[in-house]
C-alpha cells in the first residue's frame, strides 16, 4: 500500500528536533569541543548559536518565497535543474557519511558501556533495523512518538545533571578563557555543525501544517537546545575536570558516577531506556531524511521504500573505521567541519542568489497584488 505522509504539528516537531540534536549532549560532541577549547567549552554552543542565527534566518525567509516547498525544492528553484541537482547530491553523500559514523559511535556507546560481551555487528544490526521500522512508518509517527517520549527524555537527562552537582566544583571552570579567546573564536565558527540539522529540517516543510509553525517551532527548539547544551557541557566540566578530554562518552559515565542516596547505586539502569529510545528516534529521522533527499533528488515519490537499502548502505560505510577510536578522532572531526561550514555557505548563498534573482520583488508584488 503506498504510503502518504501527513501533515506534523508543531509540538511533534518540537519534539524531533529536541530529540535528534538534543542527544548530542549524551555523546562524544562535549568532548571533542573540550579538546579545542578546554574550560571554555560550555561557552561555544551559546556563541556559536549565536553566530548561526543570521544563517538560520536568512533561509527561512528564503524558503518563506516558495509556499509548500522544502529545501530541495528550493535549491532547485533558485539554482536551476543542473546545479542544483549536483548540490543537492553533495548534501545527500555528506549526509550519508554523517549518519554512517554517528550510528557507528551510538552501537560503541551501548557497547562500551551496557553491553560488553556482545559483538559490535549485533548491537550495530540491531540499532539500524529498529531505525529502519520507525522510518519505514513514516514521518508522521516518528513524530508522534517523539512527542509521547520527549518529556521523559529531556527530564531525565536534566534529573542526571541535577543530581551530579552535589560532586561539582564550579571552581573548575577557571580559567574561564580555556585555551584562550582566540581559539574560542576559531572554535565558535567551526562548531556550526551543532545546529545544522536545523537547516535539514527545512526539507520536511512540506510535511509542516504551516510555514508558521515551521518557523515558530525552528526558533523556540533552538534557544532550548542551545541553553542545553551548554549547561550539559558546563556540567562536564565541573565534575570531571581535565579527566574530562580522556572520557569518550561524559554523560554515560556521569550516569555511573552518580547515585541516589545509599539505596540506589547502579541509577544508569533508570536512565538507558528512555535514552535508547531517544537514540532510536534520532536515527529513525535520520534514515527517512536520508531517503527523502534521494527521493527527491532521482524525483522518486515513493521514497519509503528505500530505506532498506539506505539503511543498509549506512551500515556499511559505517564498518568502514576499524576502532571507535578511528571514528571519533579521523573520521568525524573531519566530517564535521566540512558539514558545518557547507551547509550555512548554502543558507546564505540562497539568499544571495534569491536575491539577485529578484525573488524578492516577485514575492512582494504577488503580496500587493
Amino acid at each position: 500500500m503506498k504510503q502518504q505522509p501527513r501533515k506534523i504539528k508543531i509540538r511533534e516537531f518540537m519534539a524531533i528536533m529536541i530529540s535528534v540534536i538534543g542527544a548530542k549532549a549524551t555523546e562524544d560532541t562535549p568532548v571533542g569541543i573540550y579538546h579545542q577549547v578546554q574550560n571554555a567549552a560550555w561557552m561555544i554552543p551559546i556563541l556559536t548559536g549565536t553566530l548561526f542565527i543570521l544563517p538560520l534566518y536568512l533561509l527561512l525567509k528564503t524558503l518563506s518565497l516558495f509556499e509548500g516547498k522544502g529545501l530541495f525544492q528550493g535549491i532547485q528553484l533558485i539554482f536551476g535543474r543542473y546545479v542544483g541537482f549536483v548540490i543537492c547530491l553533495i548534501l545527500f553523500f555528506i549526509h550519508t557519511l554523517v549518519v554512517s559514523f554517528d550510528s557507528r559511535t551510538y552501537s560503541d556507546i551501548i557497547r562500551s558501556h551496557y553491553f560488553p560481551t556482545t559483538p559490535y555487528i549485533v548491537i550495530y544490526g540491531i540499532l539500524m533495523f529498529v531505525c529502519a521500522y520507525g522510518a519505514k512508518r513514516g514521518i508522521e509517527h516518528i513524530g508522534m512518538v517523539a512527542y509521547l517520549i520527549v518529556f521523559y527524555s529531556f527530564i531525565s537527562i536534566n534529573i542526571a545533571l541535577l543530581l551530579s552537582l552535589q560532586d561539582t566544583s564550579i571552581e573548575l571552570i577557571f580559567p574561564i578563557w580555556g585555551s584562550g579567546k582566540l581559539e574560542i573564536l576559531k572554535a565558535s565558527t567551526l562548531r556550526f555543525n551543532l545546529y545544522v540539522e536545523f537547516i535539514v529540517a527545512a526539507l520536511f516543510i512540506p510535511y509542516m501544517t504551516s510555514m508558521k509553525d515551521f518557523k515558530k517551532g525552528t526558533w523556540f527548539t533552538f534557544i532550548i537546545i542551545m541553553i542545553q547544551l551548554s549547561i550539559s557541557i558546563l556540567v562536564y566540566i565541573c565534575l570531571f575536570d581535565r579527566s574530562l578530554g580522556s572520557i569518550g562518552y561524559p554523560f554515560h559515565a556521569l550516569i555511573r558516577f552518580i547515585s541516589i542516596g545509599n539505596f540506589l547505586a547502579n541509577v544508569e539502569i533508570l536512565f538507558f531506556p528512555v535514552w535508547i529510545v531517544g537514540s532510536f528516534i534520532r536515527f529513525a529521522v535520520a534514515i527517512y531524511i536520508g531517503a527523502l533527499m534521494f527521493g527527491a533528488i532521482f524525483k522518486i515519490k515513493d521514497f519509503e521504500y528505500l530505506i532498506p537499502a539506505i539503511t543498509i548502505m549506512y551500515l556499511l560505510i559505517g564498518f568502514i573505521p576499524e576502532t571507535p577510536a578511528d571514528v571519533s578522532l579521523d573520521f568525524k572531526p573531519l566530517i564535521r567541519n566540512v558539514t558545518g561550514i557547507t551547509y550555512v555557505a548554502l543558507a546564505i548563498l540562497l539568499w544571495i542568489v534569491a536575491l539577485l534573482k529578484g525573488e524578492f520583488k516577485h514575492a512582494k508584488k504577488k503580496t500587493s497584488v
